[in-house]
């Protein structure tokens, strides 16, 4: 881990040269408008991306790019240390809105959520630092377009972990929750918004349903073993009447079942989704804030997932 830190302390002094840049080119009157201080500026930002051995996925030339577990092993070692994600998201907060390199950097993250933000650490510093990098992916997903955040989710989606689907406040931690529900209401704002929308392309469309259409399946099926094993716990520890099952199962579901992700995901659903979840909703969540209309039975495969 020697190279790790010393890799972090050479980026955070690099990100002070950024600072510095950025406060010459606001105080200072420049012959060239500053073109040359910008150009130095994008190449120290270029510099860091490559010493943190970011791979894009998308390649180069934008078609896509396979993946083996070692190419992000030199950006895990970083970002598994306090300053390591204090390096991350202080690099991401001087990256330009919607830059590829945001994306990049992005994919990474969202490809690896559950090391990231499977539990809260238990040091102060090392939470908050978790903490500060949730608030500025979730920032970035804002200033991001629809081909961005479609790449974002199939990073999720081609992931080799299950991302932690918690509900919103979760004690264990729910920074995957915040950051794929702001992925999800940023990309119902861009299609809800007329102006935006002519600009997200046909194909674009298309690759932000595929990966939503895999997202939801991992959603749904995580959802009804969550439910299974929640039903399977309460009889299992409590001999109570029906009725008192069924309130401590509604209590148990309010606390466990992300539904903030399955009401951000109703915008992206097709008729055949939408009835999945209001049958789901009407069997096992009737205070979700899903609406229970009456919907055709469907049935859902169950299969274990790690909360």
């Amino acid at each position: 881990m020697l190279a790790a830190r010393i890799t972090i302390e050479d980026g955070l002094c690099l990100l002070l040269d950024i600072d510095d840049i950025d406060r010459f080119l606001q105080f200072s009157q420049h012959q060239d408008g500053g073109a040359q201080q910008r150009r130095r500026r994008q190449m120290l930002l270029e510099g860091l991306a490559a010493a943190l051995q970011l791979v894009d996925p998308l390649g180069k030339s934008g078609h896509t790019v396979g993946l083996s577990p070692k190419d992000d092993i030199v950006f895990l070692r970083l970002i598994s240390l306090p300053k390591g994600r204090k390096l991350v998201t202080r690099f991401l907060q001087l990256l330009f809105p919607g830059s590829e390199l945001t994306r990049i950097v992005c994919m990474a993250i969202f490809r690896h959520l559950r090391f990231l933000f499977g539990g809260l650490p238990l040091d102060i510093r090392a939470a908050e630092t978790t903490n500060n990098l949730v608030k500025t992916v979730s920032a970035c997903t804002n200033g991001m377009d629809l081909r961005a955040l479609s790449a974002c989710l199939v990073a999720v989606v081609c992931s080799t972990e299950q991302p932690p689907l918690r509900p919103l406040g979760s004690p264990a931690g729910d920074g995957a929750s915040v950051i794929l529900k702001s992925l999800l209401d940023r990309v119902t704002k861009l299609l809800s918004d007329p102006q935006a929308a002519g600009t997200c392309s046909l194909s674009n469309r298309a690759l932000w349903q595929a990966s939503f259409d895999e997202f939801f399946n991992i959603l749904t099926k995580y959802c009804v073993s969550k439910y299974e094993a929640i039903l399977q716990s309460v009889y299992v520890q409590n001999q109570l009447s029906e009725e008192a099952i069924g309130s401590e199962v509604t209590r148990a579901i309010s606390r466990e079942m992300p539904v903030d992700l399955l009401r951000s995901s109703l915008p992206h659903t097709n008729e055949s989704q939408r009835k999945l979840l209001l049958d789901f909703a009407q069997r096992s969540m009737p205070i979700s804030g899903l609406n229970a209309h009456s919907g055709t039975s469907s049935q859902m495969n169950s299969e274990s997932v790690r909360s």
